[in-house]
């Protein structure tokens, strides 16, 4: 039943949304591979916890979706799928990460808010190579977006979803 509820949910949320992606196939191209895993997370309660305490915010969801980029049996790196509501509407964003836990880059797959809110890639590049033991904050080390605070937020606070997530789940 919580396979379904997630990829009812997934599905609404890229159906609805400008798709900008396939989180498979840029996870693929990302990490250099053909073979993607995919995984769907369902959190317990104890999980739940743990994740609003890493990431510091309120976790909404419990449901998460995963792609893990193999080479053979070897792990290459992963996608983390993150829908955050921007403004009145969700966006899913895809947190490609290394297997060293450290962000590799960011694509934002679909988004629903006018086309003025999306963050430009240079902004999301800000992101390279920053890890768990990065704050990971608007306004300290990530500078907000001007005509963007909503997303930027967004963003920021899905980037440590993602990362607390792999910890959490010991992916």
């Amino acid at each position: 039943m919580n396979k379904i509820t997630l990829l009812l949910l997934l599905s609404f949320s890229l159906g609805t949304a400008q798709n900008l992606g396939d989180p498979v196939a840029i996870t693929g191209r990302t990490f250099g591979m053909k073979s993607i895993e995919t995984k769907n997370i369902n959190l317990n309660d104890a999980q739940i916890g743990q994740l609003s305490t890493a990431s510091k915010q309120k976790i909404d969801t419990k449901l998460y979706r995963v792609f893990i980029a193999k080479n053979g049996s070897k792990v290459a790196g992963y996608g983390v799928l993150v829908n955050k509501k921007i403004r009145t509407k969700n966006a899913v964003t895809l947190y490609l990460i290394t297997t060293d836990k450290k962000i590799k880059s960011i694509e934002i797959v679909a988004f629903n808010e006018p086309a003025e809110y999306l963050p430009s890639k240079t902004w999301l590049e800000l992101f390279d190579n920053k890890s768990e033991s990065n704050p990971l904050m608007l306004n300290q080390d990530i500078p907000a977006k001007t005509g963007a605070t909503l997303s930027a937020r967004a963003i920021t606070d899905g980037a440590r979803v993602a990362l607390a997530l792999l910890k959490i789940t010991k992916l």
